[in-house]
Order: structure tokens, then sequence, then C-alpha cells
């Protein structure tokens, strides 16, 4: 799909026709009884079914896509408050990778920043970079709200070129699993995708786990159905609290008191990591966060995180 192109909703019949694959999927993932084993064990099942239902199912879910074209939109962190920029950019590598190898390439990401990375991934034609002149967070309690400044440039910028689509709005560290675009433009289009499962990973401590009512503490698990009309006409607060698109801005753990009268859909295939403790986490930074964050506070076993998870989230070269 090229930059630009509008995006149409499908017919009543080929609505009816994801709803049917969809169900088959939800009833393929859950019909294997594994209460007896580990979270992890029980993830890695999950994941292989999801992979092993789109491989048997390729023909029908390329003629079966909703139409719908995801834009994933990031707000960068500024080099001047950064604690380690080669870092920051080392991160939103590893984001973009795990975005451009999904087996559905229909999909746009739009970064919004003071400063360009040096990064290979920013050349990508999928890619597009948003540069901003307002000035920079000079303290801590200031990062919010810069990084929901540049997101409402990013939704100006989705309502100058046309878009209508869905919108996932999407930390610059985290990272989404190979088969995400595909499963999202599978399923019949909803309002709203809301990630109820999603996986931690503590880099300093080398763990993984499960976490349960993921949207609550992470940013990156709604993803919304807009139509161009629904982006703001300008990057002001003004014109954003007009459109629907100021949920982007609201705070994610009231997501559904927000969506309480759409259609929603709660999504248990654990389909973000949030990446935690790579040495320049905002919330590390701002307290939110400690390295005492652990599975166990979670009430999750953990395994050492490795090259098994990489097969989900393709994050290396």
């Amino acid at each position: 799909m090229k930059r630009g192109e509008r995006t149409k909703k499908p017919s009543a019949v080929e609505k009816t026709m994801k709803e049917h694959s969809y169900k088959a999927l939800e009833a393929e993932y859950y019909k294997e009884d594994v209460s007896k084993t580990s979270d992890i064990t029980y993830i890695k099942k999950r994941l292989d079914k999801i992979d092993k239902h789109f491989k048997k199912n390729k023909a029908n879910a390329r003629t079966g896509a909703n139409g719908v074209e995801v834009a994933f939109g990031i707000s960068l962190k500024s080099k001047k408050v950064s604690r380690n920029w080669i870092k920051v950019q080392n991160n939103l590598s590893k984001t973009l990778r795990s975005i451009l190898n999904n087996t559905d390439q229909n999909f746009r990401i739009i970064i919004a920043g003071h400063e360009k990375p040096n990064i290979e991934e920013m050349n990508h034609e999928r890619v597009t970079w948003l540069s901003v002149a307002f000035s920079r967070p000079r303290y801590i309690h200031q990062y919010s709200l810069d990084k929901f400044r540049k997101r409402r440039v990013i939704g100006a910028y989705l309502r100058r070129i046309g878009f209508n689509g869905y919108f996932m709005p999407l930390d610059a560290d985290d990272w989404i699993h190979f088969r995400f675009v595909e499963y999202i433009r599978t399923a019949p289009i909803s309002d709203a995708f809301i990630l109820n499962k999603g996986f931690m990973v503590n880099l300093k401590n080398n763990q993984v786990w499960l976490k349960d009512r993921f949207f609550i503490g992470c940013g990156s698990s709604v993803v919304f159905y807009f139509s161009n009309k629904d982006f703001p006409r300008t990057s002001r607060n003004r014109d954003v609290r007009k459109t629907k698109f100021k949920w982007t801005i609201w705070p994610h753990h009231k997501i559904t008191q927000y969506l309480r009268s759409k259609n929603y859909r709660m999504v248990d295939f654990p389909f973000v990591t949030w990446v935690l403790f790579h040495g320049d986490n905002n919330s590390v930074i701002k307290r939110k966060s400690s390295s005492r964050v652990s599975p166990r506070k979670h009430n999750r076993m953990s395994e050492n995180f490795g090259d098994w998870f990489y097969k989900y989230f393709k994050v290396k070269n």
C-alpha cells in the first residue's frame, strides 16, 4: 500500500468471513489444557499455535485481510535529555526491526522527534521521520508531556495525508511480534484492540515473563481504528480534544472506560514485549520502575531471556 493511499472498510460479507477466521484462531488457541505447565511453556505453545494457524491458512489470510492499513506512531525522546543517545538509537533500531520483519507489510511507521537517529532502519520506505521544533523538556515531570506533544504531531500528519485505518501508539523501546500486523488485518474490524496480555523483559536480570492486564502498565497496548476525520487538523491540544485521537494521549490504564460504549476486543495473545532496564527507560528515570521488578512481584514464573524469544520478536539483525 502506497503512502497517502486511502483505506476502506470491507463489505458485510467480508466482515463475516473475518469473524469466522478470528473465531477459528481463538478456538485453536484455547483448545489445549496446559494448566499444569509453566507460564513460559504455555506461551511458547500458544505462540507456536498462532504461527501454525497462519502458515496453514496462508492463502485465506491473504484474501481475508480486512484491507485496513496499520500506522505505528513513535515519540522519540531528545538526545539532550537521554542518558545515553547510543542506547536510545539502538533500542529504537530493535523496535523498528521487530515491526519491519512482520509477515504482513501493510503498515507504516511515523516517528516524531528533535534529533533524527543515525540508524539504518530510518532509511526504510515504510518509516517516516517528522522533525519537531518546539522546546525540549527540561525536567523529568515534562517527559510525558513531550511524548504526547509529539504524538499530536503524528496525528495531525496522518490527517493531512488522508490516512484511514488502525493507529497504534508505540514506545520507542518496545517490541512487536512478527505476526502482529497479520493478526490485526485478519481479524474483524473493531474500534480498538486492547492487549490484555503481554511480555515483560528485565534485561538487567535476563528475565522474561507474562503479564496479565498488560494495558494497565504498558503504553504500547492499544490499537485504535480511526477514520481520517478522527485525527486532529493540527497538533494543537484544542484541536486534538475535538477528535477521538484524544484517547491516545489520555492515561492508557483507563482505556476500557473511554471505550466502554465502543466495539473493542480484548486480546490475550501476547503480541508486545515491554522492555525494561536497557539503560534509558523513562519509567526508571522517573522512578516508576526499579530493577526489583520481577516475575515474583507479578506472581509469575520466568525463564532466562534468550534466542528462543527472538524467534517471535525478530529484533536481531
